[in-house]
């Protein structure tokens, strides 16, 4: 497809027409937009998410310090504002927004015998604290449409890919509207927006 405006804006609307007028899974699993950045993809994923409807939800994650024996350091030789700014490819923000409905993409193998595997996508059906319930739709075809639970974890980070070793306990998942080209190797998708 080719995007007649050069502008973001007009990437996500060529890719995602009448967003809030489909709530089938085939909608979100047939089309995304790619880019290389995930710095861009976080722009692209907010961006389509202040233009789906429904109240957004915004869930903090908790943040520390590791030391090497794997035990949490002092929290006061980092400001908490700090640690929350940290990224890394494989790690959910800190401030992960979401609504009910939108494509989530998984960060982690949860259980690969029921198809939570890195890289599965799926719809959130419901929010709260400690869990969000999400509706299986890319994957193996056996697990689609089942409904999983998801809650948050500790995911680790070393020093290799941030400046400190980092512990963030957040829900494994990003928004799924845009991805990097490397995360959508293996799957097949009718409508692509590049962003290059």
């Amino acid at each position: 497809m080719i995007c007649d405006d050069s502008s973001i804006k007009g990437l996500i609307s060529s890719t995602y027409p009448h967003i809030n007028h489909y709530q089938d899974d085939q909608y979100y699993l047939d089309r995304t937009i790619l880019s290389g950045k995930n710095s861009d993809i976080e722009d692209i994923n907010s961006e389509v998410l202040q233009k789906y409807l429904g109240e957004e939800k915004v869930m903090q994650s908790a943040d520390s310090v590791m030391s090497n024996d794997g035990n949490v350091n002092d929290l006061t030789l980092y400001p908490m504002e700090y640690l929350n700014s940290l990224k890394a490819s494989n790690l959910p923000l800190a401030k992960l927004a979401l609504k009910i409905g939108v494509p989530v993409m998984l960060l982690r193998n949860l259980d690969t015998t029921k198809g939570l595997c890195n890289g599965t996508r799926m719809i959130v059906t419901h929010i709260s604290t400690r869990v969000l319930r999400c509706r299986i739709i890319s994957g193996d075809a056996k697990f689609a449409g089942s409904i999983v639970l998801i809650p948050r974890i500790n995911m680790d980070v070393s020093e290799e890919d941030l400046p400190i070793p980092l512990r963030r306990r957040q829900f494994p998942v990003r928004l799924a509207f845009a991805m990097t080209i490397n995360k959508s190797q293996g799957q097949s998708v009718k409508h692509v927006g590049l962003d290059l």
